[in-house]
């Protein structure tokens, strides 16, 4: 404490203590100085803190709390708990019926008190005019109750005897107790509507209250996208008002969302200020918390895809399709249909069309090394038939903690290829005619279910993909040839068709995930056995085919 500051505060107090500080005489620097050295053992190290502590000694006497009859006082100075200005306010409250029962002056600890109080107030004026006074009585929260009102809105799609529904959600989260025994959380978590997507969510707050400083308190403030807003007095013992999520912002994609995005939430700032001053025992203090707002949208992607046509190529005409699948396509956002168009062009059109430049490089190779080269495919990559649904909801915690992205879904699609490619070879002056063929079919059926926070999203929608693998076989129809010279297989070949569909995290940024299909070719080497009339047999290897890669398509 300053030397200024000393004297200053030590003179009202001895303004209230005539008598005693007139006994003090000679002694009266080392009493305040020792004073002022107690005061600091305990934390009470301000200039106003000191000052109070020295009230007391000055009714009690100095080290007044290492005495047997003050060890209430012992007990308040070393909870570590407590705060200072809270301490000193515990023992002046303490103080004065112990004062009054034995026969000491508790009116002169009174006035003393509230003089140090006045003074320090009009310090803090002169700095600030707007400073608020210093609390002089209790005046805390008891307890909180927070609770979401009007949420019987909620709805989630789930799959209701094979059928996806939009049936009603949980119902909303339990009221939430904060009071000594239940801290409040970091964050809380309020489902809701960004403005002009759905009804929002209200969120009510009520105190109960432990004393009262007036006008200022009660008091609850609250903090968003919106503003602030601020309720004092009566009406904040219990006040509700409607919370917004934040407006999504659809990808970039140009589809108008991604599959099960986890979105954002909005934050906003919940507060209840207080004095944080109690009589007795630890004061709650006020609540000052981050409250996330979650879009309470609930979406559904349903597909349906039937297999594609057969494609030809040839080296004597341009190659040939026919007409392209018809994929249906049903999304829907609580209970609204949505445009699908650039979700079905994505799978007619963007998928034929990565399928038809990766067959057309896989035909430019075989034709560099066959001749009179044709080549069959028969697509049927994501045909059948899933659903997703997703969208936030509460965690295990309600009210208290993150949300967590719940997502349902059924799949039963198929991952199937068929492949025919044929021409003619020379070998060692020998000609035949060679059948490459990879052909399979592999089911990707998966159930998802995700409501609790394990499994993660990722763990839980990850296997959602099928990868497969579609080996070659060859055939060979030897061609006469005038000296006699023929070939023929003398094994399997190697090289497959190897590739992976399904559900993967979107490439493009941002969460959520996008189908996929990834496709590449294997190096296709055949062994042949090469029978010449005058050598005899001579085995041979015949490089059929490259590695090269034939698909890499997404859409999300």
């Amino acid at each position: 404490m300053q030397a200024a500051d000393t004297d200053d505060f030590a003179a009202l107090v001895e303004a209230n203590w005539p008598a005693v500080a007139g006994r003090l005489g000679e002694r009266r620097a080392a009493f305040l100085d020792t004073a002022v050295q107690q005061a600091a053992r305990h934390g009470l190290v301000a200039p106003l803190e000191a000052a109070r502590y020295l009230n007391l000694c000055f009714a009690f006497g100095p080290a007044f709390e290492t005495r047997p009859q003050h060890e209430w006082a012992l007990a308040l100075l070393a909870d570590e708990r407590l705060a200072p200005a809270v301490k000193l306010h515990q023992l002046k409250y303490r103080a004065v019926p112990e004062l009054q029962r034995q026969g000491g002056d508790a009116a002169a600890l009174q006035r003393a008190d509230a003089a140090l109080a006045d003074r320090a107030d009009a310090a803090r004026r002169a700095a600030d005019p707007d400073a608020e006074p210093l609390p002089r009585q209790a005046c805390d929260i008891e307890a909180i109750d927070l609770r979401v009102l009007e949420a019987d809105w909620r709805h989630e799609y789930r799959a209701v005897e094979g059928q996806w529904q939009r049936v009603p959600g949980p119902p909303p989260p339990a009221a939430l107790r904060i009071d000594g025994a239940h801290p409040a959380p970091a964050v809380l978590s309020v489902l809701t509507h960004a403005p002009g997507r759905g009804p929002q969510a209200r969120l009510q707050v009520r105190q109960a209250l432990h004393g009262g400083c007036g006008e200022r308190h009660p008091a609850v403030r609250w903090l968003g996208a919106e503003g602030l807003a601020r309720w004092h007095g009566h009406e904040a013992r219990a006040v509700s008002w409607p919370v917004a999520a934040m407006a999504p912002q659809p990808p970039a994609t140009g589809l108008g969302l991604a599959l099960a995005e986890e979105i954002p939430p909005g934050v906003a700032l919940l507060e209840t200020p207080t004095c944080a001053l109690r009589d007795e025992g630890l004061p709650l203090g006020p609540l000052r918390t981050q409250v996330w707002t979650y879009p309470a949208d609930q979406w559904l992607f349903a597909l349906q895809r039937e297999a594609g046509p057969e494609w030809t190529w040839s080296t004597a005409a341009a190659p040939a399709a026919g007409a392209t699948p018809a994929t249906r396509c049903r999304i829907e956002r609580d209970g609204f249909a949505l445009d699908a168009r650039g979700w079905i062009e994505g799978f007619d059109q963007g998928l034929a069309q990565a399928l038809r430049q990766g067959f057309g490089g896989l035909f430019e190779q075989w034709s560099q090394r066959a001749q009179n080269a044709g080549m069959q495919a028969r697509p049927a990559l994501l045909t059948g038939r899933a659903a997703l649904a997703w969208g936030w909801r509460e965690g295990a915690g309600g009210l208290a903690g993150e949300a967590l992205m719940r997502v349902a879904g059924e799949l039963d699609l198929g991952c199937g290829l068929a492949v025919s490619l044929d021409g003619e070879f020379d070998l060692g002056g020998s000609r035949a005619r060679v059948q490459l063929s990879a052909e399979g079919d592999v089911r990707l059926q998966r159930s998802v279910l995700r409501e609790q926070a394990k499994p993660g999203l990722l763990d839980a929608v990850l296997p959602c993909r099928a990868a497969f693998r579609l080996p070659f076989s060859m055939a060979v129809d030897p061609i006469a040839h005038d000296d006699g010279l023929v070939w023929a297989e003398a094994g399997p070949c190697s090289g497959a068709i190897v590739g992976e569909a399904g559900l993967r995290p979107r490439l493009s940024g941002g969460s959520g995930w996008q189908w996929f299909v990834r496709a590449s070719v294997e190096p296709v080497v055949a062994p042949v056995m090469l029978a010449d009339p005058l050598l005899g047999q001579v085995r041979r290897h015949l490089a059929l085919l490259p590695a090269l890669p034939l698909l890499d398509w997404s859409l999300g």
